[in-house]
């Protein structure tokens, strides 16, 4: 008899027009070793099985509790490192960028009757599959950013108790974006075209923000507009409860100021986790590795890196930092914090 309240049974898929939704078998260890739900999950699922709608409909009556939290992200701003660092056994669990997340964004954008009753029963049972737990472990669920349409959906979807989801909004400022961009050189180009023409398509920026063709624009140009576009949706969203919802985090305070930083979000999003823990994260925990590979990585050879690139490519830099000052005095954007550099 397979359980489907049970975590052990990710999420997998979706197909909207049959109502029906896949699952794979996994462990609570492969949400710990995966850094992407997708086809990078660790190992591999051997196990699968399928439900229907109202099967599923069966299995959320039988859940009750708390609403899972959210980062959600504008990519390139150590997401997967702070959410490394938030995921403890008998805790917390955190799932990083669940592929289901990602189909349903685009789902979203390409699907003129988004707001119909269809595809919010199908945001319903996807957002409440996901809520599912361990046994006294707070769920908490980085997406993609190519899932950043449903930040809207996923603040004002409540549970049938009422209970809403809590969510971190992270960023970094733009020059940090764009050493980042460098640093990431084959992905960026590689990625660059699809995310940004599925992210321009997620508020009114391209309306206002008189862009030349983007094909004109080079990779660090985009990759300002692939920064600028987010940051000027994510001030778009309107919380149904405010800063009590909503919790801006920068990638530059988290690195700089990082036990200050969980404590905060530990207490914003109510994780129960103490501050020696915490502070065992930071000395010699998930903050001391990288967050991809596992292997030894901190803030100090992080920033060493990132000065050795931003020497390296300063004439490139400063060029397009020239270029961003009048699509920023333009559209301005807020800085989450004072440690972001790249604003008008």
């Amino acid at each position: 008899m397979i359980d489907l309240t049970s975590p052990d049974w990710l999420l997998a898929g979706f197909d909207q027009g049959r109502e029906l939704f896949q699952f794979a078998r996994v462990s609570r260890q492969t949400y710990r070793d995966s850094s992407f739900l997708d086809h990078r999950i660790k190992p591999m699922p051997e196990r699968v099985t399928t439900a229907t709608g109202s099967e599923v409909d069966l299995t959320l009556g039988k859940l009750a509790g708390r609403r899972a939290a959210y980062v959600f992200h504008t990519a390139f701003c150590a997401s997967t490192l702070l959410a490394l660092c938030l995921d403890h056994p008998g805790r917390a669990l955190v799932l990083r960028e669940p592929k289901v997340l990602a189909r349903l964004g685009a789902l979203q954008r390409d699907t003129p009757s988004a707001g119909s009753v269809q595809m919010g029963r199908l945001k319903q049972r996807v957002f409440g599959l996901l809520d599912r737990s361990y046994e006294g472990e707070v769920v908490v669920i980085k997406p993609s950013n190519f899932a950043n349409s449903l930040v809207q959906d996923v603040l004002d979807e409540r549970s049938g108790a009422g209970a809403q989801h809590q969510c971190l909004l992270l960023s970094n400022g733009l020059r940090n974006l764009i050493i980042s961009i460098l640093k990431n050189e084959p992905e960026a180009r590689e990625r660059m075209p699809v995310f940004l023409e599925a992210l321009l398509r997620d508020s009114d920026y391209l309306e206002r923000a008189g862009l030349p063709p983007l094909e004109s624009l080079d990779l660090l140009q985009q990759s300002t507009v692939f920064w600028h576009c987010q940051r000027h949706f994510f001030q778009c969203i309107k919380s149904p409860s405010g800063s009590r919802q909503v919790l801006p985090v920068s990638m530059e305070t988290f690195l700089l100021r990082p036990l200050d930083t969980l404590l905060a979000i530990n207490e914003f999003l109510q994780l129960g986790l103490s501050e020696a823990l915490l502070n065992e994260v930071v000395v010699r925990g998930a903050f001391r590795q990288h967050s991809k590979t596992g292997a030894g990585y901190g803030p100090e050879q992080q920033h060493l890196e990132a000065q050795a690139i931003a020497q390296r490519h300063d004439a490139e830099i400063r060029r397009t930092m020239k270029w961003a000052t009048l699509l920023l005095r333009a559209m301005p954007v807020e800085p989450f914090s004072d440690d972001e550099e790249g604003f008008a």
